[in-house]
């Protein structure tokens, strides 16, 4: 069911989500930015990451860099847009405290990017 392709993208994920949740947490908790701005630069910082562990480590790709880094984006702004709707309603009708929520938007991100990384951004051409 799960192949190495997956698995290597969860390495990176786990990797990427420590980093992610680490840079929130410190931007939200110890700085006092908003939830959102906490959000998104902690996304900033791990799509630079995230591209080339990805490219690199999981898909293994040899396409243009250039042409993959802007699917890549095309990629993280769609699974972000999804993702932030997904916080954005769990925090503001109290569903879900922001931590907690913070977690379930990255879960719906990463589930998504790796989707779109695999049948289209990394695709073998």
């Amino acid at each position: 069911m799960f192949d190495q392709t997956f698995v290597r993208f969860v390495i990176v994920g786990v990797v990427n989500t420590v980093i992610g949740y680490s840079i929130i947490m410190i931007l939200f908790h110890l700085i006092g930015l908003s939830y959102s701005l906490s959000y998104f630069l902690s996304y900033v910082v791990g799509i630079i990451v995230s591209f080339f562990l990805n490219r690199q480590f999981v898909f293994f790709s040899e396409n243009n860099k250039l042409t993959e880094f802007f699917r890549f984006l095309i990629a993280f702004g769609v699974s972000y847009g999804v993702s932030y709707a997904a916080l954005y309603l769990l925090v503001e009708h109290h569903l879900l405290g922001e931590n907690i929520a913070f977690f379930a938007g990255m879960v719906v991100y990463s589930t998504l990017f790796y989707l779109l990384n695999k049948h289209i951004t990394f695709k073998k051409r």
